[in-house]
């Protein structure tokens, strides 16, 4: 008997403290959620539900199958691409090395890495481009490392961050739920 006494006062008094009475919750799953996106880190966007992991200027991306790290930008009056969107006054040529971290080779997708302004309009990178080592068109070793260029055609200069997509969902950024910024100036 006092057994079975012992048993409901144990399961009584965790009843109360699930009730939501007591002074402590539990922590919550995941990343913090924020109104704005920070320098750095990662948060839960409540603007679109999404996670965002932010890296300054000169550090490396990471998500959980694909880095990123600028290693320059350079502004130029012109490059050759297959089409010139109109507007276009200028191009942003960013070098890159990205770094794969999947079991299996990855290329880079056409909408994978977009060139977001500082107000956050995007901009796509070129498809086809005469520079050298066109990331959208150079495959990445499983484990590996490439360092290429993405072109950017812009009104205008432009200061900002690189939106950037996971491999596995490069294919259907719409339901992406993990992306990331990288600050390119």
């Amino acid at each position: 008997m006092s057994r079975l006494l012992a048993v409901v006062a144990v399961v009584a008094c965790l009843a109360g403290c699930a009730s939501g009475g007591g002074g402590s919750s539990a922590a919550p799953k995941g990343p913090p959620q924020a109104s704005t996106l920070p320098t750095s880190g990662t948060v839960k966007y409540t603007g679109d539900g999404r996670i965002y992991t932010v890296a300054p200027l000169g550090h490396v991306l990471r998500l959980d199958d694909i880095d990123v790290q600028v290693q320059g930008v350079e502004w130029r009056k012109s490059v050759k691409v297959g089409f010139k969107p109109p507007g276009t006054t200028t191009y942003g040529v960013v070098t890159l090395t990205i770094t794969n971290l999947t079991k299996t080779k990855q290329t880079v997708g056409p909408t994978q890495i977009w060139l977001r302004n500082a107000a956050g309009a995007p901009f796509l990178a070129s498809a086809t481009s005469n520079v050298p080592k066109n990331l959208l068109s150079t495959p990445i070793p499983a484990g590996g490392s490439v360092t290429g260029t993405l072109v950017y055609p812009v009104p205008v200069k432009e200061t900002g961050y690189l939106l950037v997509y996971r491999f596995d969902d490069a294919r259907a950024i719409a339901k992406a739920e993990h992306v990331g910024l990288v600050k390119y100036s």
